[in-house]
């Protein structure tokens, strides 16, 4: 019998393309150490994670020594363990969060499921990329919702755009909620000296596998306010699996061990890296910029391709790259990418032709949230019913639909589903939605 999933990965092995995409070690940085024969589990040298109080809870002082923070914490259960534990930190049962409508899914389960209600905070978009927070739109909301317990938000986002935190921080101060960071993508900006911890974030959440050298799934929960601090293991706990896996933790030591020695020098080379690639492109406005410095967003629709062809003429260089989209593409480098890839990446770079004809950007547009029929939590838990797409409109959503990458919903649970949300769902190629029977 053939085992379909790892005859799939050695098949796509064999393809030799640059990795472009997570996870951050480029399959480089342990190919000379054994972390197979560390699969051990809770033992009395080992530690346990939960109740850390030995091997697990020194690492986790070193990276919260490394990274600044009040506390820091581990998880292998991903970026989606450290958001849902920093929702059920600020939030309970009936209350309210201040929340970023560009959000991801795992922390929209995780308010479905506490029963928290988030009031959606819009985003300004141009040219078919969402950037800042909308200012007035966040002041607005605060103003009408002074028991809110918290603003969520995500910086950087899947294109790199970062949120201004200082600005935002000082903001929510006035009104004494903490601000609270979806740092999936930005684990890495302490290197470069953006982390959201040091423009006033209360707590953020690395997914340090995309940027850094850990194997998927690993992730830092950073806390930097005391009254958040001694219950984040419990609100860990709460949502993370009793069997953690002992070689994404190790790995996470690994990493802040290697980041202490090489960390700012790697990636400020890395920033310095991507600066120079952009300067070899012949064509205006190729790249998108005032993003995270290591970060690489192509604008397809400049070179007259949608993300999904400019993905092919990828593939003839033997590149993979994150993620495509309509009119974008991203591409995430780390210091563990070859000089081959790079030979590849800047190949192409000089040598893509643009078509004659140029795709239209999209103008500036107001961002669209559609109408709430019902509660979040009443959403998820109805009964429902599979429509097609065609047969979706004026009808509740009962799922949380979104593509994956990036994992940002286009319609939440309890809200209704209209025309924009019909047409962003089959761009995404959606066929079927769940509604509320």
């Amino acid at each position: 019998m053939q085992e379909t999933l790892y005859k799939a990965l050695l098949d796509y092995k064999s393809l030799g393309r640059s990795s472009f995409h997570t996870p951050g070690h480029k399959n480089n940085f342990y190919s000379k150490i054994d972390l197979l024969s560390l699969d051990y589990t809770e033992l009395p040298m080992t530690d346990s994670l939960y109740e850390a109080s030995g091997a697990i809870k020194a690492s986790e002082e070193k990276v919260s020594k490394l990274y600044g923070s009040k506390a820091s914490f581990f998880s292998s259960g991903g970026n989606t363990l450290c958001m849902q534990a920093m929702i059920r930190l600020c939030a309970g049962r009936g209350e309210k969060i201040l929340c970023d409508r560009l959000v991801h899914r795992s922390a929209v389960s995780a308010m479905a499921l506490l029963g928290i209600e988030p009031v959606w905070v819009k985003r300004n978009f141009e040219n078919g990329i969402a950037w800042g927070i909308d200012i007035k739109d966040l002041e607005n909301k605060l103003a009408k919702n002074k028991d809110a317990k918290a603003f969520y938000l995500t910086s950087p986002n899947y294109f790199g755009v970062m949120q201004d935190i200082s600005l935002i921080s000082k903001i929510c101060s006035r009104f004494g909620i903490p601000v609270i960071v979806d740092n999936a993508h930005g684990a890495h900006l302490k290197f470069l000296g953006l982390h959201p911890l040091d423009f006033g974030a209360a707590m953020t959440a690395d997914s340090a596998h995309k940027t850094l050298p850990v194997l998927t799934a690993g992730a830092w929960l950073h806390v930097n306010e005391e009254k958040f601090k001694n219950k984040a293991k419990s609100a860990m706990a709460l949502f993370g699996s009793t069997s953690p896996s002992y070689p994404i933790m190790a790995s996470l030591d690994i990493a802040r061990c290697w980041l202490e020695k090489n960390g700012e020098k790697e990636y400020k080379a890395l920033a310095e890296k991507v600066s120079n690639l952009k300067k070899l492109s012949n064509v205006e406005n190729m790249f998108l910029n005032g993003i995270d410095p290591a970060r690489i967003t192509i604008n397809a629709g400049v070179l007259g391709f949608s993300g999904y062809e400019l993905r092919d003429e990828l593939y003839k260089y033997k590149i993979e790259p994150e993620m495509c989209g309509k009119y974008h593409v991203v591409l995430i480098p780390t210091p563990f990418n070859s000089e081959e890839d790079w030979r590849r990446l800047e190949s192409f770079v000089k040598e893509i032709k643009p078509k004659d004809k140029k795709i239209t950007l999209p103008e500036t547009f107001e961002m669209n949230i559609p109408k709430k029929v019902c509660s979040l939590t009443d959403g998820v838990m109805s009964d429902f019913e599979a429509v097609p797409l065609e047969a979706c409109l004026g009808r509740i959503a009962a799922e949380i639909v979104c593509p994956c990458p990036p994992g940002v919903p286009v319609v939440m649970p309890g809200e209704e589903i209209g025309v924009f949300e019909k047409e962003s769902l089959f761009e995404y190629g959606i066929t079927e939605i769940n509604v509320v029977k």
